[in-house]
């Protein structure tokens, strides 16, 4: 009986090698699906740096709200405030709050010296999200949408 010694190590190396680079590839494959499947063609695609933050919305009349984010961006403060019309708090979860669009409040020094850039809300941690019917208290992340 002959034995490979030579041959069991290396058929050990290349399963070992093979796992290493599948714990690299599969979270790279997963954000470029993400990214892929949130710019279909003729539609716009979303961009970093992440916007870090709470955010609130206050029901001020019966058709408008007032969306207030305090946050950071390359660990810079990251501050506004706009007026979301029309619009229903009372209604208003998690899962739709995300893709909510937020024209023109990129602040200055995060994607660019000027700021006033798209956002859109990407990411609402669900365990962090409570609605009172007049006013929501959320984290989320923002990221800029690219034309």
């Amino acid at each position: 009986m002959c034995f490979e010694p030579n041959g069991m190590y290396r058929k050990a190396r290349e399963t070992e090698e093979a796992g290493r680079l599948s714990r690299v590839v599969q979270p790279a494959l997963a954000v470029l699906l993400l990214l892929f499947g949130l710019a279909t063609e003729g539609q716009a695609a979303i961009s970093g740096p992440a916007l870090v933050g709470s955010v609130t919305i206050i029901q001020v009349n019966a058709t408008d709200a007032t969306f207030i984010f305090a946050g950071q961006c390359k660990g810079k403060t990251a501050n506004f405030s706009m007026t979301l019309s029309p619009f229903d708090v009372s209604t208003t979860t998690a899962a739709n709050l995300e893709g909510l669009s937020l024209p023109g409040q990129g602040p200055a020094g995060c994607l660019s010296q000027a700021g006033g850039e798209n956002l859109i809300v990407v990411t609402v941690v669900p365990s962090k999200f409570a609605n009172t019917g007049n006013v929501v208290v959320a984290e989320a992340v923002l990221l800029f949408v690219v034309p």
